[in-house]
């Protein structure tokens, strides 16, 4: 198999989970999972350790009788690299942009976090067994989201301030 078609089926993979986290359908994300993986791994971003094996992760994912906070979330996967560790096991590193909205919070807030994730070829195809979120050290952070919120038109202002420079010299 072709690193192009591992990189195209582990994307489908990760555009099921895309649809699935914007319905917040977390049953349907609990089976992309390799079930027979006898110890998953899921690091998600506003948690401070692990979830390790199935009881954990089922509880984050499923949590029973518990009220739901997130009134709206929209999930997005982006520059996503795939490489093929072994015949049946597959890495990807990629980019994920997250848009929600929580109960408590008067207004929605969104973020660009780092994930990497470990996969493994399955009959139905390819599985988590392992997935983090990494956020980025805050002064990075930070000068992303200044960086962000330049005015559109701002390049065009200093491009135009540069050749007035230019012509008066």
């Amino acid at each position: 198999m072709s690193g192009n078609s591992v990189r195209e089926e582990i994307e489908a993979l990760l555009r099921q989970t895309e649809v699935l986290w914007n319905k917040q359908d977390t049953p349907g994300l609990k089976a992309l999972w390799d079930e027979e993986d006898p110890e998953p791994f899921y690091l998600a971003g506003e948690q401070e350790d692990f979830f390790v094996g199935w009881e954990a992760l089922n509880r984050y994912l499923d949590p029973q009788d518990q009220a739901q906070v997130t009134e709206a979330i929209r999930v997005r996967f982006y520059d996503i690299r795939v490489r093929l560790l072994a015949p049946d096991l597959a890495f990807a590193g990629y980019w994920m942009r997250t848009d929600m909205k929580l109960a408590f919070s008067p207004k929605p807030f969104g973020s660009d976090n780092r994930v990497s994730s470990v996969f493994r070829r399955k009959p139905e195809g390819w599985r988590y067994v392992c997935y983090t979120e990494a956020f980025q050290a805050p002064n990075l952070y930070m000068q992303k989201l200044f960086e962000k919120d330049v005015s559109a038109d701002y390049a065009a202002f200093c491009a135009q301030l540069e050749a007035e420079k230019s012509a008066g010299s």
